[in-house]
């Protein structure tokens, strides 16, 4: 994306880009590639991610052909249905976060970020806490049912719009994503910030020492305490005053 690129700081040129290349072994001074090219070094820097946990493979092979089918798409993460329930589980296994891929979910499938994690934990904990049934036994066009509400359980006004549109309150709503924006720091007291501030609404962009006052401004306000703001905020001034604690590295 050539816009978000000249927001970038000029030292962050761009020496060489390699496509349609994976890194297939890294030796003590060499990295091989997947076309067959080596390249040397004296310092590699790993920030591409990991590989799925053998727990989650085992539990995609265990689910058998509902998973298999969808692997072309959620590539070695647990395809769930747009509630979080593990396909081919029949609701007894709830996947959320990195390790799982919603498939034909109203938002489709999404990054593995903390943003998506946190608010599918929130989805999950919710439908828990009001005691919606997981594992309804009926099916309807070899598709099961969505979770089914506990009519003991007073609703929430969130539910109560969705019930109207539908004509219907005894299935949960599907999961659905709102994407809050993205934030990237890129050193020196810069970052590259783009928030929206409400659903469809156009995003505030800002990038440099812009940019870092609205990162730091976000990553403030999602401390989960006033402890952990101070402490946060306390480790900010001290790095400002007296640098980088680097003698633990």
């Amino acid at each position: 994306d050539n816009s978000v690129e000249e927001l970038l700081p000029p030292k962050f040129e761009l020496v060489e880009l390699l496509l349609d290349s994976s890194v297939k072994e890294v030796s003590e001074k060499k990295i091989y590639l997947n076309n067959g090219k080596e390249i040397s070094y004296g310092i590699a820097v790993w920030a591409a991610g990991n590989g799925p946990l053998p727990l989650t493979l085992d539990i995609i092979d265990k689910l058998g052909e509902e998973q298999a089918k969808h692997q072309n798409i959620a590539r070695g993460r647990i395809a769930t249905d747009p509630w979080m329930r593990a396909l081919g589980s029949q609701g007894s296994i709830i996947s959320l976060g990195d390790c799982s891929c919603v498939i034909d979910g109203p938002s489709g499938p999404l990054p593995a970020t903390a943003q998506v994690a946190a608010q599918q934990g929130e989805y999950v904990a919710y439908l828990m806490n009001k005691e919606y049934d997981m594992s309804p036994s009926d099916f309807l066009d070899g598709h099961q049912l969505p979770p089914t509400r506990n009519p003991q359980v007073e609703r929430a006004w969130s539910e109560l719009i969705p019930s109207l549109v539908t004509s219907s309150d005894e299935f949960a709503k599907p999961f659905q994503f709102l994407n809050l924006g993205i934030l990237a720091y890129t050193g020196s007291n810069t970052a590259l910030a783009q928030i929206a501030p409400a659903p469809n609404a156009s995003p505030i962009k800002g990038s440099g020492k812009v940019g870092n006052a609205l990162w730091r401004s976000v990553y403030l306000a999602k401390q989960v305490s006033i402890r952990n703001r101070v402490l946060v905020l306390n480790d900010w001034i001290k790095r400002r005053v007296f640098g980088r604690d680097i003698t633990r590295l």
